[in-house]
């Protein structure tokens, strides 16, 4: 259990939040021209992950070689006709020493769907959020040469499992159950000991328990010292007995979020904080606090020094951010701002170049229309940052960096396509 411990908090968060939405860093951080290419998936790709050497890039991909699934997400992990799995890019050299992706080859998960991704410590297992099926987990090796066999950690029925997080060891990992229902809540966070070996193979993964953080949770992320997660959660249920920090600000707590066109209003989701220390031990009191969030709460990420807590509020079109110190010691005070990128329904949200950017994949997925990819500078005065924003394809997803921080990865949902871009001067 060292991992829980390695860094304390209480000696990273000792700071004083100062600006309205992150901390000025030394020196000025400048992105320069920035390369794109677009590579064709053979299904609908919802993550993208690359190996620490940059050789091969996972993707998950559903629907492989069928048309688009237009049914609710609500029900799309339940069909028994979806081909869902990993599909295998490798990074070669052509001409002029470029690297360019090759497809490589295909691999089934077994279940109607494949969405979050990650590679545990060591990089020797994948695991993957496979909907209804739970979280998998396939060996990285065969997986490269195309004959990986899922071994599966069941959630609850129904469960709808789409991101998936780790401890920094891969002792445990941590899903995000969209759908599953947990002590009449739907939508929980799954624990999983992976009982991973010296090798970094992981052959007989042990579903623990859920905890019940309703309702419908779409993801999670871990902070980068693995003591917290945070959980969006899309929606405050009207029966909801928790105790919801930010119900009177009218940034965070509304009554009226509609996405889709011709939808009825629903009510605000929030963000939860989660001891992940108890939370592997099935603790009680593992959720330290929750807070508001705006109109559905759909991708959280944190700073590398622990300070601010990004989260991508969908039916807002905004980006909010948080003082991470505040959120467990006075969370009525620790919304800081709400910053709109130009584009419609933000989910994806990546920090990169030390933290000095912000990507935003602006998904626009519920127009017939394609979304945007902006970039935002946060280490300024946000009021007068202006994004620089570039093209994308249907539904723009999810946001990966590589190892090394000179690439991300976008998947482009609907129009079926991973795009590369290629940072310079970060």
């Amino acid at each position: 259990m060292n991992w829980f411990f390695g860094h304390p908090r209480n000696l990273v968060l000792f700071v004083a939040f100062s600006s309205v939405l992150a901390i000025p860093l030394p020196g000025t951080a400048q992105i320069h021209p920035i390369d794109t290419e677009l590579y064709p998936t053979r299904g609908n790709p919802t993550s993208a992950v690359a190996t620490r050497d940059g050789r091969y890039v996972f993707v998950s991909v559903t629907n492989v070689d069928q048309p688009n699934f237009s049914g609710p997400d609500a029900v799309a992990g339940g069909r028994k006709d979806a081909v869902s799995g990993i599909q295998v890019f490798r990074h070669v050299r052509s001409k002029g020493n470029h690297s360019e992706l090759q497809p490589v080859t295909f691999v089934r998960t077994g279940s109607t769907g494949a969405n979050g991704l990650l590679l545990l410590a060591g990089e020797r297992t994948l695991v993957v959020g496979v909907g209804d099926e739970g979280v998998a987990f396939l060996d990285a090796r065969d997986l490269i040469h195309g004959k990986a066999i899922p071994r599966f950690a069941h959630q609850t029925q129904g469960a709808g499992t789409f991101d998936v997080v780790a401890a920094p060891h891969g002792q445990f990992v941590f899903s995000s159950n969209e759908y599953g229902v947990v002590n009449g809540q739907r939508g929980s966070v799954g624990i999983v000991a992976t009982h991973i070996d010296r090798q970094g193979r992981v052959t007989n993964p042990e579903t623990l328990g859920q905890i019940a953080v309703g309702d419908v949770v779409p993801s999670l992320s871990i902070s980068p010292d693995g003591t917290r997660l945070y959980v969006a959660s899309e929606l405050i249920r009207p029966q909801d007995a928790h105790s919801i920090a930010g119900a009177s600000n009218p940034r965070l707590s509304k009554t009226d979020c509609v996405q889709r066109r011709g939808t009825p209003p629903r009510p605000n989701g929030y963000v939860s904080v989660i001891d992940a220390h108890r939370a592997a031990a099935l603790k009680d009191d593992a959720v330290l606090t929750r807070i508001a969030a705006g109109c559905s709460p759909v991708r959280l990420t944190e700073t590398a020094d622990a300070r601010a807590l990004f989260v991508s509020a969908r039916g807002d079109d905004s980006i909010l951010s948080f003082d991470t110190l505040l959120l467990e010691r006075d969370p009525e005070h620790a919304f800081l701002r709400s910053v709109s990128l130009g584009g419609a329904a933000p989910v994806g949200i990546r920090l990169f170049s030390k933290d000095h950017f912000l990507a935003v994949a602006n998904s626009n997925r519920f127009a017939d229309a394609n979304g945007s990819l902006a970039i935002l500078d946060v280490t300024g005065d946000p009021a007068t940052a202006v994004p620089r924003v570039l093209s994308a394809g249907g539904f723009p997803r999810n946001l990966s960096l590589s190892a090394d921080g000179s690439i991300l990865y976008l998947t482009n949902y609907t129009s079926r396509s991973l795009e590369v871009i290629r940072i310079s001067g970060r």
